[in-house]
């Protein structure tokens, strides 16, 4: 009798640690979906370079301090952890995996890397840092996710640097648009962008025929939809910051200077902007409430970032990592996260 229930319970343990194992096996193996309105990243931090990226009270971010790691910290900058020692730029998230482009050639330290194998491509990684898997092994561009689909231009030696798109199970591959594109907004089935080569209208295409239209003729550069207006840098106009509202119409100039980049922040109350007339060089901030603006730092520099307690820049000539609170006092400090490569 007891030899008998020894057989049974060595059979349920053994039926336990098979299901366990393929449970196991299926989840390590499975895309987890998205909801369609998921958004991997904001458009203007995507502008930006990617290098700040927010998702559930944690900011995932590529590491100045460490060659440009990919790194996450909680909402307060308190607790650091490194992820992956890719330099990760075009960084996404949503609610399983993180997105990046890998950019191991444009380091500051790549003596190790040259040997590396795949030094560029686009990435997918679980948010603990494993499970590393290739979107492409091709150097990419302004990384985009939304919903269950990635948006990236993507360099290929035969073709030249097109944009493309790709499910986030990264096997349906399709050349969107046949230029250097960076994708502005994607929604109902649509994907808009500034022109580059041939125009700098706001344009569409249609994701289902690949069909593409102007929907507003100008010199638009850096375009967003963002509470019911659409923001944009003028080309046409000197480089400055217009908003108009989203059908293009009673267009305004909210910064009359001719500027590099822009960001807002997320409760919308400032646009954070770099002026670049090459005389009084600056990183400001307007009101754009009151319509009032404020210098914060005289200088050069770039790729403003927005979460939603923070913005985050770069000085233009060296890795220095600026923060301010985003709808707080002009209180410039630098970032400084650790190196936890030197722990290693």
């Amino acid at each position: 009798m007891i030899k008998a229930i020894g057989k049974v319970f060595l059979v349920l343990i053994s039926v336990t640690v098979v299901g366990l194992g393929g449970l196991w096996l299926y989840t390590q193996n499975r895309t987890f979906l998205n909801k369609e309105d998921e958004i991997g990243n904001s458009v203007c931090n995507i502008y930006n370079g990617g290098l700040f990226c927010e998702q559930d009270d944690h900011i995932y971010f590529s590491n100045l301090s460490d060659d440009g790691s990919l790194y996450v910290t909680d909402s307060n900058l308190l607790n650091f952890q490194k992820l992956h020692d890719d330099k990760a730029v075009y960084i996404n998230v949503d609610r399983n995996y993180i997105y990046y482009v890998r950019a191991n050639n444009t380091r500051e330290n790549s003596a190790h890397n040259i040997l590396m194998y795949n030094n560029t491509g686009i990435y997918r990684i679980k948010q603990n840092g494993s499970n590393l898997k290739a979107v492409s092994y091709q150097p990419g561009a302004y990384l985009t996710l939304k919903g269950n689909h990635l948006y990236y231009q993507k360099y290929d030696v035969d073709s030249g640097l097109f944009l493309y798109q790709n499910n986030i199970e990264c096997s349906e591959e399709k050349l969107l648009i046949k230029d250097a594109v960076i994708p502005a907004a994607v929604t109902e089935n649509k994907l808009y962008y500034a022109g580059l080569s041939y125009d700098h209208n706001f344009n569409t295409v249609d994701l289902s025929t690949c069909n593409t239209r102007a929907i507003l003729e100008g010199g638009f550069l850096y375009p967003i939809f963002y509470s019911g207006y659409l923001y944009y840098i003028n080309i046409g106009d000197n480089y400055k910051i217009y908003r108009a509202n989203e059908d293009g119409s009673d267009p305004v100039v909210l910064v009359d200077d001719r500027c590099s980049t822009y960001n807002i922040t997320n409760s919308g109350k400032y646009l954070y902007y770099q002026v670049d007339n090459g005389v009084n060089n600056e990183i400001s901030r307007i009101d754009l409430t009151t319509l009032k603006s404020e210098t914060l730092l005289d200088g050069n520099y770039k790729q403003i970032h927005v979460t939603d307690q923070y913005v985050f820049f770069r000085d233009f000539d060296d890795t220095t990592t600026f923060v301010i609170l985003a709808d707080g006092i002009a209180d410039v400090n630098t970032f400084n996260p650790p190196n936890l490569s030197r722990a290693e």
